[in-house]
């Protein structure tokens, strides 16, 4: 039986030789290298793999406004209800642009029979004009056979003139003859009677060539009656060309009232507004009967199908951040469910608190302060696999998992590969 008054290196001999000074100290020295493990481990993860608590979950919206005034008479959705592309929204009064299309329609039917009419009288000008004209040529060839008739008109007269010349010199020669009675009476009468029937012709050759004369200053006057009513008609065929509007295959009065119906039409059809994209309808506080305004939001669409989330990191952490690196989202309200996602890229520019410009001059306050914060620029991040359970607005944790693939690090490890690459050549 043992004695009770053994010591205990006796009973514990596996403990004979432990030093419990030199226990304290490995024990120590273990706890400061596990500390200095956890703390370079900590330090990683922070240079590394960045997080943030300072994240919100963002979507894509836009404002649903009408493109046409009216009251509204349908609204089959409510607010916070999801619609796919292509729903129905909201109708506005559909009437009074039924009415705008009934009227476009009465008006290019209108406008196509202004448009026939005003061809036909195109085609009666292009008539006149053929007959002025027909009537500018015979006017001409009636002056060439006027002025023919004038030419041996005056060629009589000559003529004439020219018998009555020798006539009455004939006259004059024989008629002192019969005082001396060198000739007989007989032969002074015929010379005389010879001398009035050439003065008689020479009369009407005169006349006859004051006729053709006349005749051929009508046959000019009816050419420059001709010729007016040929410029008149012209005239009258470019005012109808003009009335009529057609430009080569395009005839400009009808595709106005085209134009004019296919407006009307496209504002009878914005009466019916219908979802651009598939999401959900938040801030919706009408009913029907609300007149609506061209142009004024009505309510918002958010956009579900991609979701983001802004974190704000520090500037000094930017450097591990780069376009397509990895990160994990964990939102708050789900209890800090893991999500995954890529970073669609970093902020460039945020509003500086001071030395901004006043009045064109920068503001530089005063104080100093010896403590600089850091400043915290937006990391846009897209989610990979987002579910119902994303609301706009949400807070969020957000951890960047290390560089994007087929990328370096950081741009610091690029550095310092480059420093080590000189140092050893």
């Amino acid at each position: 039986m043992n004695d009770p008054t053994q010591s205990l290196e006796e009973l514990h001999p596996a403990r004979k030789g432990l030093d419990p000074k030199k226990l304290g100290k490995a024990l120590s020295v273990s706890v400061m290298v596990g500390a200095v493990i956890v703390c370079l481990l900590a330090l990683r993860v922070y240079v590394h793999e960045p997080e943030t608590d300072d994240a919100t979950v963002r979507a894509n919206f836009v404002g649903i406004a009408p493109h046409a005034s009216g009251h509204v008479v349908e609204l089959p959705i409510k607010d916070n209800q999801a619609v796919r592309e292509g729903d129905l929204l909201f109708v506005v009064d559909p009437r009074p642009y039924q009415d705008a299309v009934a009227l476009g329609k009465a008006r290019l039917a209108l406008t196509r029979k202004e448009v026939a009419a005003l061809q036909k009288a195109v085609q009666v000008a292009e008539a006149s004009i053929g007959k002025a004209e027909a009537q500018v040529n015979a006017s001409t060839a009636d002056i060439a056979r006027a002025e023919a008739q004038s030419i041996a008109a005056e060629a009589s007269v000559e003529r004439a003139q020219g018998q009555f010349k020798e006539a009455d010199n004939h006259y004059h020669r024989i008629q002192p003859l019969l005082a001396k009675q060198l000739t007989t009476p007989d032969v002074v009468e015929a010379a005389e009677t010879r001398r009035l029937v050439a003065e008689t012709g020479v009369r009407e050759a005169q006349k006859a060539l004051a006729a053709a004369r006349s005749v051929v200053e009508a046959a000019r006057a009816q050419k420059l009656a001709a010729e007016a009513a040929l410029e008149q008609a012209r005239a009258e065929r470019l005012r109808a060309e003009d009335a009529v509007g057609q430009d080569g295959n395009l005839n400009a009065r009808i595709s106005q009232a085209e134009a004019q119906l296919a407006e009307a039409e496209l504002d009878l059809s914005y009466c019916y507004v219908h979802a651009p994209f598939t999401g959900k309808v938040v801030n919706l506080n009408i009913s029907v009967g609300e007149f609506a305004h061209a142009g004024v939001q009505v309510f918002t669409l958010v956009d579900t199908r991609t979701w983001f989330v802004v974190a704000n990191f520090r500037e000094t952490q930017l450097r591990q951040i780069t376009e397509g690196s990895p990160a994990e989202v964990f939102l708050q309200f789900t209890g800090g469910k893991r999500f995954h996602g890529r970073v669609v890229g970093p902020g460039w520019a945020v509003i500086p608190e001071y030395g901004t410009s006043t009045l064109g001059l920068p503001n530089v306050p005063r104080n100093l302060d010896w403590v600089r914060l850091a400043q915290r620029f937006p990391v846009r991040v897209q989610i990979d696999n987002p579910d119902d359970s994303f609301r706009m607005g949400a807070s969020a944790v957000v951890r960047i998992c290390g560089p994007a693939s087929g990328q370096p690090l950081t741009r610091q490890s690029e550095q310092t590969k480059t420093e080590i690459t000189q140092k050893s050549q």
